[in-house]
């Protein structure tokens, strides 16, 4: 039996007395696929289901809080964090595809939750996740954004890139730290004074919980990512590929080659803009894609 449980406090919650959307008033609790998955439900309109990055420590809300404000004026958001990471199951999970295991689980959510279609924005992992499911669930998915998303292959710029070695030994000796995390945080940006000591203390928490350490791929070097790709030419969605032109992690060149790849697709390029689009041009990435699922 599915079970979604909403946060105990938010029933006694009146309309009259809500405020501005929290992590901790939207958090959800789903099993979808055999597999336990936090989300955040909020907002009301078309169904955007954001998929969240890679990495140490990272988690839906945290990619994606600072949209949500604006974004869920239109669009019911489901934030959801990916098997393995944030506070959706980490242990027991099956190996193999972690691409495909994401987008497996987020079609059954989707189900399970009874919604018929919806737009999908990956970011970085969540990218290759959003484009296997577009392939394998076409019905499901309406418009598709994919963000300096995995699952692709550089053209140019050499792989693996610095910024994936990076990320790579962040678990190595000595072993993190909030030096490392702010290090890890300044080159996904172009903008390094945008990243709080808020924002780096956050995500080194949980980056340094034993169940993301002990199952998770990322900050490991045994992290990979599957060539998506290959496959790409089968998107039937009409497709938005955003990149910052700074993303030291997956470069551009790998948004051309998705553009050549994808059916119905189109690009766009931020200059002085790292990996975090959604966050570094928060009003700017906003507006595209609200223009983007609003046209014809």
């Amino acid at each position: 039996m599915t079970m979604v449980t909403p946060p105990a406090h938010e029933e006694a919650e009146s309309p009259m007395t809500a405020s501005a959307p929290t992590a901790s008033k939207t958090e959800r609790f789903i099993e979808a696929g055999g597999i336990r998955i936090r989300y955040h439900d909020v907002g009301s309109g078309p169904v955007l289901l954001c998929i969240h990055g890679g990495a140490p420590g990272a988690f839906g809300w945290g990619n994606f809080g600072p949209n949500i404000p604006t974004l869920s004026r239109r669009y019911r958001m489901l934030v959801v964090d990916l098997p393995g990471y944030g506070g959706s199951q980490k242990h027991g999970l099956p190996d193999g595809d972690r691409a495909r295991l994401g987008a497996t689980v987020f079609a059954a959510l989707l189900k399970e939750l009874d919604i018929p279609r919806a737009h999908v924005v990956g970011l970085a992992t969540g990218g290759a996740v959003a484009m296997r499911m577009a392939i394998d669930t076409p019905d499901l998915v309406d418009r598709l954004v994919l963000v300096s998303s995995a699952g692709g292959m550089p053209l140019i710029t050499p792989s693996p890139s610095e910024g994936s070695k990076r990320i790579g030994r962040y678990y190595e000796a000595p072993g993190p730290t909030l030096e490392t995390m702010r290090d890890y945080l300044e080159m996904i940006v172009f903008d390094r004074s945008l990243i709080t000591d808020e924002i780096v203390e956050e995500r080194y928490a949980a980056s340094m919980d034993p169940e993301f350490i002990a199952h998770a791929p990322e900050g490991k070097a045994t992290a990979v990512h599957e060539p998506v790709w290959l496959e790409a030419n089968r998107i039937k969605a009409r497709t938005l590929i955003v990149w910052g032109r700074n993303n030291v992690v997956q470069g551009y060149d790998n948004a051309l080659l998705l553009l050549n790849r994808i059916p119905d697709a189109r690009v766009h390029v931020f200059g002085r803009t790292g990996l975090w689009v959604p966050f570094e041009r928060r009003e700017e990435f906003e507006a595209l894609l609200n223009g983007f699922l609003d046209a014809s």
